[in-house]
């Protein structure tokens, strides 16, 4: 006991180390303090205890994109509008202006079109890769092969929703906003991916705008508010499926498995 004692006493004697102050005095450099430790819980979802791992993978998943789009978003908006001051300060300048303002013209849009779909990629993979992980894990209790589900002329994520709420009968409800959401952010990511454009359709727009009840003919692009709508709606679902795989587990275990 008493070298424990002798222990604490040390630690209690330890003189405590002050953080050093943050400090930003070089006016030519972007100098943006951070939390190196980025521990905040995302709010869009929780896994349970009593569900399957891959809802706790989804979680993770979830979290470690709103820390890294907030982290990120914090940054880029911060050294854009720094970039807008540089660019005014030349302006003096004509072929100083020049030479900069193309430059930062380019990094205004792309930066922010690979920031945002960066995040929306990312968020769809996590969403199809727990439909995938459920969909798998409920046909092999049904002695079917995700494969053959897959091979329907349907979308994946489509095909795994018309098996899953079969399956999953009343405890499952998605309504048509939910549906119509998840084929827009399908058909963005779509043409993302194949023809790296991140303009929208005027018809899915007029979508977009019918689904939450915005101003008619405002317009609608990649931004912090659809990648929000996204983290939203997809962890939504992701709750519904939670539970309604927990309903189907406790019939199934205690109907099927002896």
């Amino acid at each position: 006991m008493s070298l424990i004692k002798d222990i604490f006493d040390i630690i209690k004697k330890k003189p405590k180390v002050e953080e050093p102050e943050f400090k930003c005095t070089n006016t030519e450099t972007l100098c943006i303090h951070i939390n190196p430790l980025p521990c905040e819980p995302n709010p869009f979802f929780r896994s349970k205890e009593s569900s399957a791992r891959f809802f706790s993978d989804f979680e993770i998943r979830v979290t470690t994109i709103y820390r890294y789009y907030n982290m990120n978003d914090t940054f880029l908006r911060e050294y854009l509008t720094k970039s807008r001051e540089a660019l005014q300060s030349t302006k003096n300048s004509g072929e100083e202006f020049d030479m900069y303002s193309s430059c930062f013209f380019i990094n205004n849009n792309s930066f922010k079109d690979i920031h945002y779909m960066s995040a929306l990629m990312n968020l769809y993979m996590a969403f199809e890769t727990l439909l995938k992980n459920v969909t798998k894990d409920v046909a092999y209790d049904s002695g079917v092969k995700i494969e053959e589900i897959q091979e329907r002329n349907l979308p994946y994520l489509n095909s795994y929703f018309f098996f899953l709420e079969d399956k999953f009968k009343s405890n499952l409800q998605m309504t048509s906003k939910e549906k119509e959401f998840i084929n827009i952010i399908r058909k963005i990511r779509n043409d993302y991916l194949h023809d790296s454009t991140t303009t929208i359709p005027d018809g899915m727009e007029r979508d977009i705008v019918k689904l939450f009840n915005l101003r008619e003919g405002k317009r609608i692009t990649v931004d912090d508010t659809l990648i929000n709508n996204t983290f939203e709606i997809f962890c939504q679902i992701g709750e519904k499926l939670q539970t309604a795989y927990i309903a189907y587990k406790k019939i199934y275990l205690k109907n099927y498995v002896k």
